[in-house]
C-alpha cells in the first residue's frame, strides 16, 4: 500500500511540471513612435534619433530603400506528461520606405498575441 501511495504522490507532484522556454528575434522598438513618422517631411536623420539603426535595410531601386524595425518574441511551455506544448508568439513590424533619404510611405503591424496549442 505505501508503495502505491508513494507511486501515487511521485506522479501527482510531476503531473505539475512545466518546462518553460522564451526567444527573442529581431530588436525591440517602441511602437508608439511610428506617430510621429511624416511621409514627405521626416528623413533618414529622424528615423536614426527616433527608433536606431532598423535590423534590415533592403534597396529597392536607385533612389528607394525599405527600412524594417521587427520584434518577436516567442514563450513556449511544455506540460511533463501531456506533451502538449503552447507556444504564445508576439511580434511586430514597422516598414519605412525612404525614397532619396526622405520618409515616403510607413506601415506598422501588431497583431498581438498569437496562441498556437
Amino acid at each position: 500500500m505505501k508503495k502505491v501511495l508513494l507511486a501515487l504522490v511521485i506522479t501527482t507532484m510531476l503531473s505539475g511540471c512545466v518546462y518553460r522556454s522564451t526567444a527573442h528575434a529581431g530588436k525591440d522598438f517602441d511602437e508608439t513612435k511610428s506617430s510621429q513618422i511624416v511621409s514627405g517631411k521626416t528623413t533618414e536623420a529622424d528615423m536614426l534619433r527616433l527608433l536606431g539603426e532598423p535590423i534590415k535595410k533592403d534597396v529597392v531601386s536607385d533612389h528607394e530603400v525599405k527600412w524594417v524595425y521587427e520584434y518577436v518574441t516567442s514563450n513556449a511551455a511544455v506540460r511533463v506528461f501531456s506533451m502538449k506544448p503552447k507556444v504564445d508568439v508576439t511580434k511586430k513590424t514597422l516598414e519605412v520606405l525612404m525614397r532619396d533619404g526622405v520618409v515616403v510611405n510607413h506601415a506598422l503591424t501588431n497583431p498581438g498575441k498569437t496562441q498556437y496549442k
